[in-house]
């Protein structure tokens, strides 16, 4: 009976941890109010090809570097010039693929990418994102999200600079 009762405990445990949660929405700032505080906020001036170079495989430089840039670049703002690779739309919104970021360094091997996740704020962002091509060069500005694995870096939400 003792084994019983554990079991109920442990479920009367369980079920309480899945009971409503106090509404955090307010907590998460609308895309309107990231996209305008991405506008107001000074952009972090390391560069993708700076990025790119302390990704690199084979670099000079150390994983404890890399993780303090990758500490200081995610939740800032930059505002980068990327080279396309790839453009899909869904929901509205345009997923960028970037080219290999490029590096300097002749012995290591370049790795990182950006992915990017444009709002398009007018018809002249959905007129440049349809006519864009492989190898065309954008400007956009947002949100450091992520570096996954060594090889891409997300950007989200971004809107696109002077086109």
């Amino acid at each position: 009976m003792s084994i019983a009762r554990l079991l109920c405990a442990a479920l009367l445990g369980i079920l309480l941890g899945c009971g409503d949660r106090p509404d955090d929405s307010q907590a998460h700032p609308s895309l309107k109010e990231q996209l305008a505080e991405i506008a107001s906020v000074k952009a972090n001036p390391v560069t993708p090809e700076q990025v790119s170079e302390v990704f690199a495989l084979g670099s000079d430089f150390t994983d404890l570097q890399r993780d303090l840039l990758g500490k200081e670049l995610i939740g800032s703002v930059v505002e980068w010039r990327l080279k396309v690779y790839e453009v899909e739309f869904k929901e509205g919104l345009y997923k960028v693929t970037s080219q290999q970021l490029p590096i300097k360094s002749k012995q290591a091997v370049p790795l990182l990418r950006a992915s990017v996740l444009i709002v398009p704020s007018s018809d002249n962002d959905h007129d440049l994102m349809r006519k864009v091509k492989t190898n065309d060069m954008i400007t956009i500005r947002g949100r450091v999200r992520d570096i996954v694995l060594r090889t891409v870096v997300v950007i989200e939400p971004t809107v696109l600079i002077n086109h």
